[in-house]
């Protein structure tokens, strides 16, 4: 090492000091243009120093502490300090400079007092940022902008004039101190304290620290991180989750959701999804994040009308909504949201569920918008985040997938312009299968069965044969064969007069009346009952040319044209009755029937009517089943025992016919039974709100609490409803023609939070019918496509869809042996799929966001007894007594149920009573006791035992009165004692909270900050320690006894801290100030830095996109040519592909603009408006030697 001098400090050797990233934050601090990736490190580092020559004392106030001491270390200089403001002394000092000329002037302070932007006041309880000030003129008062920094009403708007505003005051954070006035805090009331003020700190610097995944009351599991980590990482969360059905999408979004409310980036939110789903929506997020919605309907906006008057805008009255698809699309709705919108509304997030609505589709190979299209577009360029969710989000058209991207960041995708390859969509897009997570055996997912049951006729009965399948293993077991009784071969002689009818009569597969002939054979594969009426009416509508049923579907038809939207979806009733209008219309289309068509048509009729209300095949196979597993005594009143296992089953129809069918014959079969009345539900179209959450909650009770052992559903419950809570077992009656709603309807059982090791989905065929051989092959396709192959699998699904609706005839099975042959089920592959198949990158994506959930967890010390020890205290300040310790969970983990609270607590309680009844009455509902309450995840899903988290309103509430503490609440000194065991020296140790502030009051950085000291337990002044591992030993020791809620010192020696307390915080002050310092810094060049790297790439996306336009624009163009020269081309096809073309011009002119505005909001996103330092409190540690 050379003996030379060091160099005296100036600019350049400053920083020659730092890492190269930080030299080109540097730059664009002050503005100068550098290239980084061209230049060295020393190049620039000299370039930037030319140009702030003499500007030293400016550049040292830019460095953290470190940076600072390795400046020092650089010059020779001595390197021990804690103090920013020392270590820049000492470089101004080496430099030839006088520190105290060299640092900035204190801010003015205006003889009027009146306050300046940037500075804090307390007005009407809380405390404010100024933001603006309008002196004003003569005798006016001066108005002032204010934005509120309270925690429970961060970023509040306000106005005030302040020479009239009563008790208005500037903030001085450091004359503010503490004042126990005499007496001091338990130690587990600080500790409580603590703990709330760390658990409600966040940073946007800092995209590593996990909050969501703590406010939330779900058992978490690893790969549901993912989508947090994700969006965290972007500077707007525009993220789409595409994950499997049932990997808990809508957890995932929640947790995305949470998150953001708390880094104050989603005031308003809007979910749309459909309407099936809306009930499902608004309880998860009030129950698992504690988040309340308004579900926007008909209803709502009446009572807001008659609440608030009739011009009020519905959408402006709450923040948080959600809002089926169709009625987004209806004007009345839509407008007003528009208009409380704006052009763009800040701070503001919408979540689209089932996205793939929004997406053009087609069935030429050029997808066209939809109506749902142009919604959602006009809709989301409003928001400034948007999450969007789907597991099917790839239609096998290229320019609908990036139609469906451009909506979701229109910054990134452009439509019509092709996805390259997976790192593209990987910042962006989360998707991952059941069977991936399960290669990777991270998480614990059922196994799925598909048990066949194959009905055929001896002459003598009926049998039953079953056959267990796994797909994803391809075994296959074969079962016992089971005799079920029946004389009469009903399903086979129809099925067999049917084929003959439909050969002499049914025109051919494009012809006029060819529906008919579908409808007739779907309703024959269903029951005798559905395939009898659709035959009446037929019948009727060829033999007579209408009719009563005509008539009669024809009213009914018309009394439904305006359904309901509060309900979901069509009644059964109403949907019966237009497809009976449907198949009667085309009936009556056909040419008068040959003689033995009649003939036939007649024997039909007699048969069907025979076997009507006959139990078919299928259900003698059902009740063989019940009595095996449910209950012996079904269907048989003299045998067996007639009470029920706790074993449970769903039996999906697709028609309301059937499902009345089932109804009547297994009503009879149960009613003998043990509460034989009480174990059958019903769930159909056209339920209200309360019926389809009253169904679903009994359904998911724990069975020895409710005695509902079967539920009959059509396919109005294939979606938005949860029911693996307690059942493992899923029947389909009839095996529906769109195959994509099997997988729907196995869905229900087959997710997260399923506790049985395997589930099985159950399905009837007849091998002596021709077309049950085609929808055999077609539930096993369904099955593997499901398995293997993701989004192109719901390509596939569409293809056996349309393969399917001209009926089922020789060639059908043919047919679906083709499909997944054709271009569009590349594109999927290429466009999507590809990015999920590397299982490394899936493991490391769940690695990494496990890390940092431990390390979350290790910061902020949330753990089930800490937030135990917090409820607890908040009780007791509430002047109740602690929580009762009750019987344990079924994973046995410790209950508690809430001690008597007063009347102020009736709506907080709310959150913790057991779901109201349909007919229960508001204030019998409230005399109900809360239910228990627990600190532990659920495993399952149950509405016996609540889980409190830190969003939990119960929580929040306790939590609101400790941060609350010295501002609008005075419970506590904020001044503790404990004995410290084995300790011999008197530790204090002083806290202080600092706050940085963006634009609008939105809380950048929020952290806790202790500095200890010895204290001699006299009147002297104090020094903190300077040693960094003695001050962390210190802050531990003090914090653990604190959370132990160790025994305080004695009342003399309580009395003596008191009465110096606010001596001593006086005297850490000046330390608080300078490691606040140091911090803010640190987080400022954090925040910077962020800022840069986002900014960067950003303006990269936005190059690469303007060449990607170039290149596809001139290929649409060909198309477009092409598209006017084919006549076979439809207008549609051709009106897109002027649109899209159009479209990609513009954005191309447009992206110079963006260019220069999108990277400097981005920038502006996490500029520094304003630093803060609070007092918090201070703790002592009294060793027990000395008391």
């Amino acid at each position: 090492m050379s003996s030379a001098e060091p160099q005296s400090p100036n600019p350049s050797s400053v920083l020659e000091a730092l890492a190269g990233e930080r030299l080109l934050d540097i730059s664009r601090t002050f503005g100068i243009q550098v290239e980084g990736g061209r230049e060295t490190k020393a190049r620039m580092a000299e370039r930037i120093g030319l140009q702030l020559e003499g500007r030293l004392p400016t550049v040292l106030r830019e460095l953290g502490r470190d940076e600072l001491r390795a400046v020092c270390r650089r010059h020779g200089l001595d390197d021990d300090s804690r103090s920013r403001s020392e270590l820049q002394a000492r470089l101004l000092e080496a430099a030839g400079m006088d520190p105290s000329k060299s640092v900035p002037p204190p801010p003015e302070h205006h003889l009027d007092q009146l306050p300046q932007p940037g500075q804090v006041v307390q007005a009407r309880h809380r405390q404010w940022l100024v933001e603006r000030v309008d002196p004003g003129g003569g005798h006016d008062s001066a108005r002032l902008g204010l934005v509120c920094l309270d925690d429970d009403a961060p970023g509040e708007e306000l106005e005030i004039l302040w020479d009239l505003e009563v008790g208005a005051r500037v903030i001085d954070p450091a004359a503010e101190g503490l004042d126990p006035q005499g007496c001091l805090d338990p130690p587990g009331h600080f500790g409580a304290y603590l703990h709330a003020l760390k658990w409600s700190a966040v940073s946007a610097a800092d995209a590593t620290r996990f909050q969501a995944p703590f406010r939330a009351g779900i058992k978490l599991m690893a790969h549901q991180l993912t989508p947090l980590m994700k969006a965290l990482e972007l500077p707007r969360a525009n993220l789409f989750i595409a994950d499997d059905v049932g990997l808990g999408k809508t957890i995932e979004a929640g947790l995305v959701l949470q998150e953001l409310i708390l880094r104050q980036q989603a005031e308003f939110v809007l979910v749309a999804c459909p309407a099936s789903i809306c009930l499902q929506w608004r309880d998860e997020m009030q129950r698992r994040f504690g988040l309340r919605f308004e579900v926007m309907t008909a209803k709502f906006v009446a009572w807001r009308r008659q609440e608030r008057g009739f011009g009020v805008n519905p959408w402006s009255t709450h923040n948080r909504f959600i809002v089926s698809h169709q009625l987004l699309r209806r004007p009345e709705y839509r407008e007003p949201l528009l208009a409380h919108l704006g052009p763009r509304a800040r701070k503001s997030l919408l979540i689209l569920d089932e996205a793939h609505v929004a997406a053009p589709s087609s069935r030429s190979k050029y997808a066209v918008d939809s109506e749902t299209t142009d919604t959602i577009r006009g809709l989301s360029r409003r928001f400034d985040n948007r999450l969007f969710l789907s597991a099917t989000p790839h239609n096998g058209h290229s320019n609908s997938f990036s139609a469906l991207l451009e909506i979701l960041d229109p910054v990134r995708f452009t439509r019509g312009v092709p996805i390259e390859g997976p790192e593209e969509l990987a910042p962006i897009m989360v998707r991952r299968l059941k069977r991936d997570l399960r290669h990777l055996g991270v998480e614990r997912f059922p196994r799925r069965l598909l048990v066949q049951l194959a009905l055929e006729h001896d002459g003598g009965g009926w049998t039953a044969t079953e056959t267990r399948y796994d797909s994803e293993t391809r075994a296959e077991e074969v079962g016992d064969t089971t005799e079920i009784g029946g004389a009469e071969p009903f399903e086979l002689q129809l099925a067999e007069k049917l084929a003959r009818y439909t050969e002499l009569c049914a025109p051919p597969k494009q012809g006029r009346g060819r529906l008919s002939f579908i409808r007739l054979q779907q309703r024959l594969l269903s029951s005798p009952e559905a395939f009898c009426r659709s035959l009446e009416g037929h019948a009727q509508a060829v033999m007579e040319r209408g009719g009563p049923v005509l008539r009669d579907a024809t009213t009914q038809a018309k009394l439904n044209l305006e359904a309901d939207p509060d309900l979901h979806g069509l009644d059964d009733e109403a949907a019966e009755a237009e497809a009976a209008l449907e198949l009667s219309k085309d009936s009556e289309r056909l040419p008068t029937p040959t003689e033995e068509a009649r003939g036939l048509l007649s024997e039909l009729r007699a048969i069907a009517e025979k076997a009507r209300r006959r139990p078919d095949a299928k259900v003698r196979a059902l009740l063989a089943w019940i009595r095996k597993h449910q209950c012996p005594a079904v269907g048989d009143a003299d045998g067996g025992d007639r009470k029920w296992t706790d074993r449970r089953v769903i039996i999906f129809t697709e028609w309301g016919d059937t499902k009345r069918y089932l109804v009547d014959l297994l009503g009879q079969a149960v009613a003998h039974t043990d509460r034989g009345d009480e174990r059958i539900l019903v769930f159909h179209g056209g339920m209200g709100d309360e019926s389809r959450d009253e169904v679903q909650r009994a359904f998911n009770t724990p069975p020895d609490e409710h005695p509902v052992r079967i539920l009959i559903a059509t396919d109005a419950a294939r979606e938005g409803i949860n029911l693996q809570a307690h059942c493992a077992d899923l029947f389909h009656f009839d095996l529906p023609w769109n195959p994509a709603r099997l997988e729907q309807r196995n869905g229900r059982i087959d997710r997260t939070l399923q506790q049985a090791e395997e589930v099985r989905c159950h399905y009837f065929i007849f091998p002596q019918r021709s077309e049950d051989r085609v929808l055999e092959t077609l539930v096993r396709k369904v099955e593997t496509v499901q398995q293997e192959l993701g989004s192109l699998g719901a390509v596939l699904l569409r293809g056996m869809e349309k393969t399917l609706e001209p009926g089922i005839d020789e060639s059908t099975q043919e047919q679906l042996a083709l499909i997944g042959q054709d271009a569009n089920t590349e594109v999927v592959d290429r466009e999507l799929e590809s990015q999920r198949k590397e299982l490394a990158k899936l493991e490391a994506e769940r690695s990494k966001a496990a890390r940092r959930l431990e390390a979350s967890s290790r910061a902020l010390q949330v753990h089930p007894e800490s937030l135990r020890g917090v409820v607890e205290v908040g009780l007791r300040m509430a002047g109740a007594d602690g929580l009762i310790e009750g019987e344990p969970t079924r994973e046995g983990h410790p209950t508690f149920s809430m001690p008597e609270l007063d009347r102020s607590w009736d709506r907080t309680l709310d959150s913790l009573r057991p779901p109201r009844g349909r007919d229960e009455r508001f204030w019998e509902w409230r005399q109900r006791e809360p239910r228990p309450v627990t600190f532990e995840p659920l495993a399952r899903l149950t509405t016996d035992t609540e889980q409190l988290h830190l969003a939990h309103p119960v929580v929040k509430r306790i939590l609101d009165r400790f941060l609350a503490q010295g501002f609008s609440a005075h419970d506590l000194s904020r001044v503790a004692a404990v004995v410290a065991p084995s300790e011999s020296v008197i530790r204090v140790v002083a806290y202080a909270r600092l706050s940085l502030f963006g634009p609008g009051a939105a809380r950048l950085h929020d952290e806790i900050i202790a500095v200890p000291a010895p204290w001699s337990g006299n009147e002297a002044g104090v020094e903190p320690y300077k040693d960094a591992a003695t001050a962390q030993r210190a802050i531990e020791t003090t914090e653990r006894l604190l959370a132990l809620d160790a025994k305080p010192p004695g009342k003399a020696i309580q009395a003596k801290i008191a009465e110096r307390a606010a001596a001593l915080y006086s005297d850490l002050w000046p330390a608080l100030e300078d490691e606040a310092d140091a911090r803010a810094v640190a987080a400022k060049n954090g925040l910077t830095q962020r800022a840069r790297r986002e900014a960067d790439e950003l303006r990269g996306l936005l190059r690469r996109q303007k060449r990607a336009i170039e290149k596809q624009a001139n290929i649409v163009a060909q198309m477009e040519l092409f598209a006017r020269a084919e006549t076979k081309v439809d207008r549609e096809q051709q009106r897109q592909l002027k649109l899209d073309h159009e479209h990609m011009k513009a954005r191309y002119e447009a992206i110079d603009a963006e260019l220069e505005t999108e990277p400097r909001a981005i920038e502006e996103l996490y500029e520094v408006r304003m630093t803060r330092l609070s007092p918090v409190g201070l703790a002592v540690s009294w060793p027990e030697a000395m008391t």
